[in-house]
């Protein structure tokens, strides 16, 4: 739509469109507002074969990023075709782990970079039976490896990762 300028100010068109796109435009901004981080390792089993490697199910190493002071809690997580409880724990920002986990050295891997934001770890409960409601989950679950379901100051929110990293896999102990 364009606009035209006249002696006495823009056009009713114009400011009707002008509103819409601030709705569209803080909308969209609320639904960013919340930045995901996802990685997972495997952990190898010292049972070669085939029938070694379902042996451990990976460990996820998920993260929410949050507007500083924002109140946050989760209402459920879906992992990779499963849906799980979880929770939320604050943690500090950078985010390391070793980078690899059965040869000790002083190389970590940055799962969450320094941040101004709150940070929190999704701590994944019992899986859970659940079906979708919305189309926007549908839409989520189906384009993602990760999605959690959030309240932030009392919004629902989705969290989600296209793609879950692959660390590289610990050994058993």
């Amino acid at each position: 739509m364009t606009c035209m300028r006249r002696r006495t100010g823009f056009g009713v068109g114009c400011s009707v469109f002008g509103m819409v796109a601030a709705v569209v435009m803080s909308s969209a901004m609320a639904q960013s507002s919340v930045e995901m981080y996802g990685f997972s390792r495997a952990t190898l089993p010292g049972i070669p074969g085939p029938q070694a490697q379902n042996v451990f199910p990976p460990t996820y190493y998920l993260y929410v990023e949050v507007k500083r002071g924002s109140r946050v809690s989760a209402e459920w997580a879906w992992v990779r075709g499963h849906y799980y409880d979880c929770s939320l724990k604050k943690v500090s920002t950078p985010v390391l782990v070793e980078s690899d986990p059965g040869v000790p050295t002083e190389k970590k891997e940055i799962l969450v970079p320094k941040t101004s934001g709150d940070v929190y770890s999704v701590v994944l409960g019992n899986a859970k039976v659940r079906t979708v409601s919305r189309d926007k989950e549908k839409e989520l679950i189906a384009d993602n490896e990760a999605v959690i379901a959030l309240l932030v100051n009392q919004s629902a929110v989705y969290a989600a990762v296209q793609t879950i990293k692959a660390l590289r896999p610990a050994a058993a102990s």
